[in-house]
C-alpha cells in the first residue's frame, strides 16, 4: 500500500511565499475541519464540501495493521508523490514519470510511504 506520509498531511496548504511549513498536527487529534469544493476524482464539485481530516502517525498505522492480524514485512519512505500537493514548492521528478518532488532540499520531508504486510 502506498499512501501520503503523515508528515505531508501536517504541512500547510500551498503558500504564496512557497515556504513549506508544518501547520497541522502530525499525531492523532479529534480532527481538523476543512472546506473542499472540488473532488480529487475528476471534474465537478462535491455536494457536501465540509470535511474533517484525521491524521494518523506511522505508529498508529502500524498498530492498526498489527491489531487486524497483519505482519509488516516492509516499509519504505519516498521523496516523491504522485500528485502535486504543494504546488509551486514542487517540481516534476527527474527520476519517476508522473511523480513530484520538493523543488528545494528534497531530502527534508517524506512525501509518501509504502508498507507491505502479510496476514499472520
Amino acid at each position: 500500500m502506498r499512501e501520503g506520509h503523515p508528515f505531508l498531511w501536517a504541512l500547510s496548504d500551498p503558500r504564496p511565499d512557497r515556504l513549506v511549513v508544518v501547520e497541522y498536527p502530525y499525531f492523532e487529534t479529534s480532527g481538523i475541519p476543512f472546506v473542499e469544493h472540488e473532488t480529487y476524482a475528476g471534474n465537478g464539485t462535491v455536494a457536501s464540501p465540509q470535511i474533517i481530516h484525521f491524521n494518523h502517525g506511522l505508529g498508529e498505522i502500524f498498530t492498526a495493521l498489527n491489531d487486524v492480524g497483519l505482519m509488516v514485512t516492509g516499509l519504505e519512505e519516498h521523496r516523491e508523490v504522485p500528485w502535486n500537493p504543494l504546488v509551486d514548492a514542487m517540481i516534476p521528478s527527474p527520476d519517476y514519470d508522473g511523480e513530484f518532488i520538493l523543488a528545494e532540499d528534497r531530502d527534508r520531508i517524506p512525501m509518501t510511504y509504502t508498507v507491505q504486510a502479510i496476514k499472520r
